[in-house]
C-alpha cells in the first residue's frame, strides 16, 4: 500500500502492491455493471458452476481484505442465482518473486483468472496478449463517470483499458515536524533542490539523519516509484517521448536527477548504508523515522496507515501532529505532488469467463464492499469523486488524509505507463546504486544506463536528448 519481506517486499514495486491492497477492494464506487459480453456459459441456477481464481501477494492485510471481498461476492452470486464464485490463490509475498510468477504464468498461458498488477507491468503484459481488454465493460459501467479524469486518462494503454480504473496514490516527502521544531529548523516547503539541500544540511548539523530517498536495487521498483521518477520529473525535459514513442535514456534532466542522488550521498545526508540493506524500508521507515532518528523520507498515502498508523508496522503516537508532507521541489521553483496511477485488478486473456471476472471486479468496486474493506485497511485515496457521499466514514478515516489527498488529482503530475517500463525501472535501480555508493559519477551512470536500455529495449525504442 506497503513492509518487510513477510508483508511487502521489493520489486513491482512494494508501493504498487501496497496500493493494490487498498484499491483492489477500495476503488470505492457504487456497483452499476452494464450488459455482459464475453464467454458466458449461462448464468441461471442450472448452469455449470464456474470457480475463478484471484491472485494477490501473500501478505496479511491484503489477504484479509481479499477474503472479505471474495466471501461477499460468493454470497451475492448465490443470492442472485449465478453459478460464479471466486477462490483466492495467494502469490509470493515479495514483489520480485510475485513479478517473476506473473511473467512465468503469462508466458505459459496459466495466469489466474484475476490478478492484481503493479502499474509498471500492465503495458508489457497487455502488449504480450496476456490480459483481457475491459474497455467494453468499463464503458458500460454506470459509475465510470465518477472516476477522476486523471485516473481515466492514466489507465488507458493505446486507448484501451486492461485494469479497473480507480487505483491512485499521491507521492510526496514525509517529514518529522516535531524533530525539526525541536532543533529550531523551519519546516517551510522547499521550492527548489537548493532549498532542500539547505534543509538537509541543517538537519545533519543537528545530529539527525536527513533523508531517505529510495535508491539502488534492493528496494526494487520502489526506487523508481517512490523516488526517482519524481526527482526526474522535477527537472525540465521528457522521460518518455510521446511523439516518437521512445524512452529517453540520456538527457540533461536525467543527468540532473542522478546528480541529486550524488549530492545527497556525498554530503552524507542520505541513508546510503540502509538503502543497501536487503529490506531497506526496515531500517529507514520502520526504525529510524518512527524513532525520530530520520527526519525526511518519500512515500505515498498508505504510509499513514500501513507504516505508521495504529495498526501499522511501527505506529507513531500522535502521528498527524508529528508528521507532515512536503511536495517535491523542482527546477523551476514550483513544487508538485506526483499522482501515481494505473495498475490494479486485471483479467487473464484466458479466463474461464470474462463476464464472471468482470462481475468480481465490479463487486470489489462497490461502495458497500469498499467501506467494509476500509475498516481493515485503507491505504490510498478513492479514485471516485462521489465516494465520500457513499461512504461517510471516509471523510474522517485516517484523520481525513485520504480525502485530503484527492485535492491533488487535478493538479498533480502523472507519468503514463508504457511498454518497457519494467526494464527502465531495473536500469534506474542499478544507476542509482552506482551513484550513491560513489562507484560512478552521474555522467558514467547515465552512459551505462543508456547502453543497458539499448540492449534490453532495442535502439528503436530509446532516444538520447
Amino acid at each position: 500500500m506497503s513492509h518487510d519481506q513477510k508483508t511487502a517486499g521489493a520489486g513491482i514495486s512494494r508501493r504498487s502492491m501496497l496500493r493494490l491492497m487498498a484499491t483492489a477492494t477500495g476503488a470505492a464506487v457504487l456497483a452499476a455493471c452494464g450488459k455482459s459480453t464475453g464467454t458466458a456459459t449461462g448464468d441461471g441456477a442450472n448452469a455449470e458452476p464456474i470457480e475463478l481464481t484471484y491472485m494477490t501477494p501473500d501478505r496479511e492485510l491484503g489477504q484479509k481484505v481479499d477474503k472479505l471481498a471474495i466471501a461477499s461476492f460468493n454470497e451475492r452470486m448465490k443470492k442472485e442465482g449465478k453459478p460464479w464464485s471466486v477462490k483466492g490463490v495467494p502469490g509470493p509475498a515479495t514483489d520480485n518473486d510475485y513479478n517473476t510468477k506473473i511473467n512465468v504464468d503469462a508466458g505459459a498461458g496459466t495466469l489466474p483468472d484475476i490478478v492484481s498488477l503493479g502499474a509498471s507491468v500492465v503495458a508489457d503484459l497487455a502488449a504480450g496478449g496476456a490480459l483481457a481488454e475491459l474497455s467494453d465493460h468499463i464503458n458500460k459501467w454506470g459509475d465510470y463517470a465518477h472516476v477522476f479524469p486523471v485516473l481515466k486518462e492514466a489507465n488507458l494503454i493505446n486507448g484501451k483499458n486492461y485494469t479497473l480504473p480507480g487505483s491512485a496514490s499521491t507521492f510526496t516527502f514525509f517529514y518529522r515536524k516535531d524533530v525539526l521544531a525541536k532543533n529550531n529548523i523551519k519546516d517551510t516547503q522547499p521550492n527548489t533542490w537548493d532549498d532542500f539541500y539547505g534543509l538537509c544540511d541543517n538537519i545533519a548539523k543537528a545530529g539527525v539523519t536527513a533523508v531517505c530517498l529510495p535508491a539502488a536495487t534492493a528496494w526494487g521498483g520502489g526506487t523508481w516509484e517512490e523516488g526517482f521518477r519524481q526527482v526526474w520529473m522535477s527537472f525540465n525535459g521528457e522521460i518518455y517521448s510521446e511523439s516518437e514513442g521512445k524512452w529517453v535514456v540520456s538527457s540533461p534532466g536525467l543527468l540532473k536527477a542522478l546528480t541529486v542522488y550524488q549530492t545527497l550521498a556525498k554530503n552524507k545526508w542520505l541513508t546510503v548504508d540502509a538503502l543497501l540493506n536487503p529490506n531497506p524500508w526496515e531500517p529507514t521507515k520502520y526504525q529510524m523515522f518512527p524513532k525520530g532518528e530520520l527526519a525526511v523520507c518519500t512515500g505515498g498515502d498508505w504510509q499513514w496507515t500501513f507504516d505508521w498508523g495504529p495498526t501499522g508496522a511501527t505506529p507513531i503516537d500522535g502521528l498527524f501532529e508529528k508528521v507532515g508532507r512536503w511536495q517535491f521541489p523542482s527546477e523551476d521553483g514550483k513544487p508538485f505532488v506526483f499522482v501515481g496511477t494505473g495498475g490494479g485488478p486485471a483479467v487473464s486473456a484466458k479466463t474461464k469467463n470474462l463476464d464472471a471476472a468482470w462481475a468480481f471486479l465490479e463487486h470489489m468496486a462497490r461502495a458497500d464492499v469498499s467501506c467494509e474493506a476500509n475498516k481493515v485497511y485503507l491505504g490510498g485515496p478513492s479514485g471516485m469523486d462521489n465516494f465520500a457521499e457513499l461512504c461517510p466514514d471516509y471523510k474522517t478515516q485516517v484523520g481525513g488524509k485520504m480525502l485530503e489527498a484527492t485535492q491533488f488529482f487535478a493538479t498533480g503530475k502523472i507519468l503514463r505507463n508504457r511498454v518497457g517500463e519494467s526494464k527502465i525501472v531495473d536500469g534506474i535501480g542499478r544507476a542509482t546504486e552506482d551513484v550513491i555508493t560513489l562507484k560512478a559519477t552521474p555522467e558514467e551512470a547515465m552512459a551505462a544506463f543508456a547502453a543497458a536500455m539499448k540492449d534490453s529495449l532495442g535502439a528503436d525504442k530509446i532516444k538520447q536528448a
